[in-house]
């Protein structure tokens, strides 16, 4: 086998070298600061989670108004005009417990039981439902003095009945979706940050949806959260 031309292997070592002062020169001048300008500590640097981190768990308690309307959860019921009923707008109390993480300053995840009751002297309408709930907190970087506003939206599985005083009445009850989405303010109570109470008001829409039974509910809560840090 030949030997390679002395002329291409000079060529390649030159080539070598042209890349290897290139990529030095480049990583050379990516290090040098302009004068006056130093290295921002670590400590210092902008943080995803200067306002909230860690396990949140949360309560949230409110009253308001609520109605249902349905038929028995039965297929030869369901359209009936005899085996409707309707209740109309109650009053009537929630209560809520959620269980999420910080992912940031601007988001938390997880997951949130909830139930409802409002009556009247008709009627009485129950409503239970599990499933996720996320709370974001946009103004978090466009306007710091109002990081506590915050939305929220729940979604996942409701049951609901409606059930008249009266007796003899068919009673209207339903197993399906659930909704629900709201706003609310809270003021830190501890340590920026760190390990903390969240406590403010809340205002939200709730509502269970099924083939044979709907409900809805709108209320203002006051929401207890607390942030475990991290």
């Amino acid at each position: 086998m030949k030997a390679p031309p002395a002329r291409g292997i000079r060529a390649a070592v030159l080539t070598a070298a042209a890349l290897l002062f290139a990529v030095s020169s480049q990583a050379a001048a990516a290090s040098t600061l302009p004068l006056g300008e130093s290295v921002t500590p670590a400590t210092e640097l902008t943080s995803a989670h200067d306002f909230r981190s860690g396990l949140v768990l949360g309560l949230s308690l409110g009253a308001g108004i609520g109605g249902a309307s349905g038929y028995p959860n039965n297929s030869s019921d369901i359209g009936n005009p005899a085996d409707y009923s309707a209740s109309g707008w109650m009053p009537g109390t929630t209560e809520s417990i959620f269980a999420m993480g910080a992912l940031s300053d601007y988001v938390s995840f997880g997951f949130l039981f909830t139930h409802g009751l409002f009556k009247s002297d008709r009627y009485y309408a129950n409503g239970d439902a599990i499933g996720f709930r996320i709370e974001g907190f946009p103004l978090v970087g466009l306007v710091p003095r109002l990081q506590g506003l915050g939305l929220l939206a729940q979604f996942g599985v409701g049951f609901g009945n409606l059930v008249s005083k009266a007796p003899g009445m068919p009673e209207a009850q339903g197993t399906q979706s659930f909704g629900g989405a709201g706003a609310f303010y809270e003021w830190s109570l501890g340590k920026k940050g760190g390990a903390h109470f969240g406590l403010g008001p809340s205002l939200e829409y709730d509502g269970i949806w099924s083939r044979p039974f709907e409900s809805h509910g709108f209320v203002g809560s006051l929401r207890v959260a607390f942030y475990g840090g991290g």
